[in-house]
């Protein structure tokens, strides 16, 4: 039976219940929202690529954690809103003018592509699927040791690892999630065994919780917390690194409840490379 792409969100939106925010950055960014979905993926980021590779495997919905326009997180026009810092993003006449978004637009329109952003909403689950996400691309599930609070909520991301060095941990995090790169703060022989994991932006709070230190930057935070004595490091993924592993929870989560198309994720990629 046919379905359309409002209705996915309608569905996505019972799922969530209560906690659904109407007022968020969560909305199409493009597209027919009554036109038939024939598939859906799920991204990090639509990147061209990404769109590219759904129109090949015939899905025209994707949904995803961030905008497919630079735009303050919001759709091209809207003025001020959430998802890029404040201030007031591009209007749609700086935003037609520019070639790439031109391209972009014109590609999803030639291939009758749906585009919605689900961030504020799937961030409003009980579970954080972006922390359950990246757990289980690193095998860590098993290893899984929640601070009291319920398991799996979001900030509730600490485990118990095998002893092992920091350079050797860091070294098994980038073989195991094929990073191009990895930044590391702390003595690279400290022994360790205990972990917190954290996806995205990492908040100072949070840093402050896990290490200590007042500094308004992370790696500044971490290394005075190492240089004070304390045997602690820091390894940071990046943000698509860390938060695409969620996306792919993502798309398992809305296999439970959307049946009538196909659901399939497709990882954009760290868009830097390194040239050794």
């Amino acid at each position: 039976m046919a379905i359309s792409a409002q209705q996915v969100v309608d569905r996505i939106q019972q799922q969530i219940g209560p906690a659904w925010k109407s007022q968020s950055v969560d909305i199409f960014h493009a597209g027919d929202k009554v036109g038939e979905v024939t598939g859906i993926v799920t991204t990090f980021a639509p990147s061209l690529e990404v769109l590219r590779r759904a129109v090949e495997a015939k899905k025209n919905m994707i949904v995803s954690r961030e905008a497919p326009f630079w735009a303050r997180g919001a759709a091209p026009g809207a003025g001020r809103g959430r998802g890029g810092g404040g201030g007031r993003g591009p209007t749609q006449e700086s935003m037609d003018k520019d070639p790439t978004y031109r391209f972009k637009r014109d590609f999803i329109a030639a291939n009758n592509l749906v585009l919605y952003r689900l961030f504020d909403n799937w961030n409003a689950r009980r579970q954080d699927g972006q922390l359950l996400g990246l757990a289980r691309a690193l095998g860590w599930e098993k290893n899984y040791k929640p601070s009291g609070g319920e398991p799996w909520a979001r900030g509730n991301g600490f485990f118990s690892l095998p002893p092992a060095t920091l350079k050797e941990t860091a070294a098994g995090i980038k073989k195991t999630l094929k990073m191009k790169s990895i930044r590391i703060v702390g003595d690279p022989n400290t022994r360790v065994t205990k972990a917190a994991l954290s996806h995205g932006m990492y908040q100072v709070a949070d840093l402050e919780k896990h290490l200590g230190g007042k500094d308004e930057v992370k790696d500044e935070a971490a290394d005075k917390a190492v240089s004070s004595g304390q045997k602690k490091g820091l390894i940071v993924l990046g943000s698509e690194v860390s938060e695409e592993p969620g996306c792919g929870e993502m798309a398992n989560w809305l296999k439970t409840f959307i049946k009538d198309v196909p659901v399939e994720w497709f990882p954009t990629g760290e868009p830097a490379w390194m040239p050794y």
